[in-house]
């Protein structure tokens, strides 16, 4: 989250299940769809996150400011 009136872009970070690489091998539509969209990186603002240690690092990362002072940016988890 950001005051940013308008920051001009959205990232999100999508959790892969367990048996995400089973469903693509199986052609799992939805699964085949969003391996497609990571590994062309369309959009742009997509990211994967296949463990726990990926989604720290996400979060840590997304987390940050620009701002030296050590602030940090809230996040929004949306859960489906």
């Amino acid at each position: 989250m950001t005051a940013t009136p308008d920051p001009q872009d959205v990232d999100a970070v999508v959790w892969l299940e367990d048996d995400f690489s089973t469903r693509v091998s199986r052609g799992d539509v939805e699964a085949v769809e969003l391996e497609m969209m990571l590994l062309t990186r369309q959009p742009e603002e997509i990211y994967a996150a296949g463990t726990r240690r990926d989604w720290e690092d996400w979060v840590q990362y997304f987390s940050l400011t620009r701002e030296a002072d050590g602030r940090r940016k809230g996040l929004v988890e949306v859960e489906l």
